[in-house]
This record gives structure tokens, C-alpha cells and sequence, in this order.
């Protein structure tokens, strides 16, 4: 599970949260060697930790923390705003826009096996992110990045736009970029068909330690929303994948979330009136085209 850590309930984890910036500082301070950054006693903290941070933890079994991530309002404070000359482009300030910055991942968990790809902990905070974004109404993520950072982020599958171009910091510790990510339904779904995680994965505890509040019911989108995102993921690309997921199912190693990932492309795309098989809802199978192999499947708005 993602655990949103706010304000209201941060109290609670006070220990994760004394580890995030003690990883913070051996990962910025000790293994960067960045300059201005304000760390005491080995915890790297900043002005942007302040009210209004949220911050998305992926713990281990053991309640350490696996991975993080800090979010800001544009509506105030952020890392980016700070360093604004970094963006080519006036910097925006709405409730649907939101910073995100200091993504760190414990070392044992930021490679899995296939080095091209994040450990589970990573990928789940992926779609945590992702979950979080929906569940507060955004649209887009601002942030200042290493530019390494960016285009693994962009190899994810994420819609990344530079607002300015690449630069060397520090007399040339490293290259560092700003950009914006869309997020929303479509991303959503083509990260959990990447990551493989299909379950919702975020969760926020309130107040009363006993009541752990299960994750955000997400509104759902409207059918011809759900179209776009279908036309955008490309029609043929998911019946290929749902073919393939369904052939594998028997063997799959985790049968269950399989067959809850497969069930999730087929309500999806009922929900929008189509067929992975070609049809759409308000078409008969008399009548509805028949989508060969390399087809392009013409979808309403």
C-alpha cells in the first residue's frame, strides 16, 4: 500500500517520517554533495515541508519506508517556483497542478532484477501517485528533476513535456530539467498495464489509529471519457494485451490480480461502449465490422 502522510494524520508516522529525511539526507547530502541544502542532525528538510506537503510512502512489512515522494500545491511554495528560471514558461498556480519533488527510494529497493524497470515498491508508488492525482481532482504535475529521473519517468509511459531545456547545476554535478507530467484515467491505465499492479494501492489513515480508511473511492470517468482513453491506449494495443493476459492467466504466478487486471480492461471497456471483439454496444453483430489483426478501430467522441 501508498500511505498519504498529511498534516492531519503525520503524527502517526512519526518514524517513517524520521527515516524519509534521514534517507533524504544520505541520498542528497552524503551522495550528491548538493550545496544550500539545510540538513540537521541527518535529516534533509526544506521550507517546502511545510502545512501543505504530502508526502506518498510505499513501507515495507516491517513499516520502514521502501519509497517516497513529496507533494506541493502550486497554489503555494514550491521547489520549482524556487528555481523558476529553470522553466521557459510562466509557472502555474492552480488547485489542478501540484509540485512533486524529492522521489527517493530505500537502496535495496531501486532496481528490481530487470534493470530496466523500478522495484515493486517503486511501481506501486507509481500508481500510488497516479491514485493520489485523481483523488484530489489534478490534471498535471510540475517538477524540477535530474534529467536521469525525467527520462525514465517519460520510458514509464508518462506524458512529459520539457518548459525548458536541460542544464548542468553546480559547476557540473549533474543535469537537471523542469517539466510537466499529464496525469489522469489514461495514464493511469497505461501504468498499471506496465507495472502489472492492478489493485488500488493508496490509502489514508485519519485521525483514529484503528481506522485505517480503505483508498479513496475515484470518480469514475463518463463513457466518452472512457472512449478517449481506450482510442488513446490504441484499441488493437488492449485487445492484443487482454488476449495475451487471458492465455497466460493459468499460469501466471499471481492468478488473482491477473484475472482482476483482465476483468478491469473488459468493465473497462464495456463501459465505453465498445467490444474488445470489435463491436461496439450500440452496434449488432450483423452489422459491426469485424477489426483484423492490424485494423484501426474508429471510435466516437
Amino acid at each position: 500500500m501508498i500511505h498519504a502522510v498529511t498534516l492531519a494524520n503525520q503524527h502517526l508516522y512519526a518514524r517513517q517520517l524520521d527515516q524519509m529525511f534521514r534517507m533524504r539526507h544520505t541520498f542528497y547530502v552524503e551522495g550528491h554533495g548538493w550545496s544550500g541544502l539545510t540538513s540537521r542532525e541527518g535529516k534533509e528538510t526544506d521550507e517546502f515541508d511545510d502545512e501543505n506537503a504530502v508526502y506518498l510512502m510505499s513501507l515495507d512489512p516491517f513499516g520502514a519506508v521502501a519509497a517516497s515522494v513529496r507533494l506541493n500545491p502550486t497554489t503555494g511554495p514550491t521547489l520549482l517556483k524556487k528555481f523558476a528560471a529553470w522553466s521557459d514558461e510562466t509557472l502555474p498556480e492552480l488547485d489542478s497542478v501540484w509540485d512533486i519533488s524529492r522521489w527517493i527510494a530505500a537502496p535495496q529497493h531501486r532496481r528490481a532484477n530487470n534493470p530496466r524497470w523500478p522495484s515493486n515498491h517503486q511501481r506501486e508508488l507509481m500508481i500510488g501517485i497516479l491514485e493520489f492525482c485523481l483523488s484530489r481532482g489534478l490534471t498535471h504535475l510540475t517538477m524540477l528533476a535530474e534529467s536521469r529521473l525525467a527520462e525514465r519517468i517519460a520510458a514509464y509511459g508518462w506524458p512529459l513535456r520539457y518548459l525548458g531545456a536541460p542544464r548542468e547545476y553546480e559547476g557540473g554535478k549533474g543535469i537537471a530539467v523542469a517539466a510537466e507530467i499529464t496525469v489522469g484515467w489514461h495514464v493511469l491505465a497505461l501504468t498499471r498495464m506496465k507495472t502489472g499492479v492492478a489493485g488500488a494501492v493508496l490509502c489514508e489513515i485519519g485521525s483514529d489509529p484503528e481506522a485505517a480508511q480503505a483508498p479513496a473511492a475515484l470518480p469514475l470517468p463518463t463513457s466518452g471519457e472512457l472512449r478517449d482513453l481506450v482510442a488513446e491506449i490504441g484499441f488493437d494495443r488492449l485487445r492484443r494485451f487482454t488476449r495475451a493476459l487471458a492465455s497466460g492467466i493459468a499460469g501466471a504466478e499471481d492468478r488473482p490480480s491477473a484475472i482482476e487486471l483482465f476483468g478491469a480492461i473488459n468493465r473497462l471497456v464495456e463501459a465505453a461502449g465498445l467490444s474488445l471483439e470489435g463491436q461496439t454496444g450500440a452496434q449488432s453483430a450483423a452489422t459491426s465490422p469485424q477489426l483484423g489483426a492490424g485494423a484501426q478501430p474508429a471510435i466516437a467522441n
